[in-house]
């Protein structure tokens, strides 16, 4: 009588986009929720049987919660509740059911989709950006052996041009070619380098009064500045 009560009163059914809503007024003193929240003084007034989400009202409060959430047997007197549906209502239903998990499906492929799509994006930015940062890096060092390369060059020139053994029988010396090794980084030593490299001679010879000729094998330290030029620290002849 009490259950046929409450369906006359309140359990009526209606379409809300397409699913069944049942309508209806069950008071409890206390509800305790299976994820452990405990509402005071609620009122359960209708449930969505597609959805399963119940609406509530707690303290005057409205709020929706899922019908997984309420106890077995708010759940059981819920299914007792409910009317049951037509043959040609029960096709609908999963039709829409069907529907609903299709257009999940696609939502979820077409997020994963996008999500995938923006990785990759931002991978390929991070590799670009990385490569660009790489080539701009061996761009720099590229022109600091130039740099060093052409102040060593420049200045064994002029050292065995005018400087080499100047109490020998040298005499002017009227042609140097030189042999310059690949710059070395000194270890230990930011942006000092070491250059290796054969000076060939000819010179005037002071005691035979004709020409004379020679080589002389060198080190060069080489310090490198950011915004100057590079500077010979030391030159050895040996």
């Amino acid at each position: 009588m009490i259950r046929r009560a409450l369906l006359t009163l309140a359990g009526l059914v209606a379409l809300e986009a397409g699913a069944a809503v049942v309508v209806l007024r069950l008071p409890y003193p206390e509800l305790r929720l299976k994820d452990g929240t405990v509402l005071n003084e609620v009122t359960i007034q209708s449930f969505n049987t597609t959805a399963g989400t119940a609406s509530l009202r707690a303290k005057n409060e409205l709020m929706s919660v899922q019908t997984s959430l309420l106890p077995d047997d708010v759940q059981a007197r819920l299914k007792d509740l409910t009317p049951a549906l037509s043959k040609e209502a029960q096709e609908a239903e999963r039709a829409r059911d069907e529907a609903n998990r299709k257009r999940g499906e696609e939502l979820a492929d077409r997020q994963q989709k996008q999500a995938e799509e923006e990785a990759k994006a931002n991978r390929d930015a991070n590799r670009a950006l990385h490569m660009k940062a790489a080539e701009q890096q061996l761009m720099r060092e590229d022109r600091t052996l130039d740099e060093v390369n052409r102040v060593a060059e420049e200045q064994a020139r002029r050292y065995f041009k005018y400087e080499d053994a100047p109490y020998s029988n040298i005499g002017a010396v009227t042609g140097v070619d030189l042999y310059l090794e690949d710059p070395e980084p000194v270890p230990g030593w930011t942006g000092r380098y070491r250059v290796r490299g054969t000076a060939y001679r000819q010179y005037l010879n002071n005691q035979a009064s004709g020409f004379g000729r020679g080589t002389r094998e060198f080190e060069m330290l080489i310090q490198t500045y950011d915004q100057k030029k590079p500077k010979v620290v030391d030159v050895t002849v040996k």
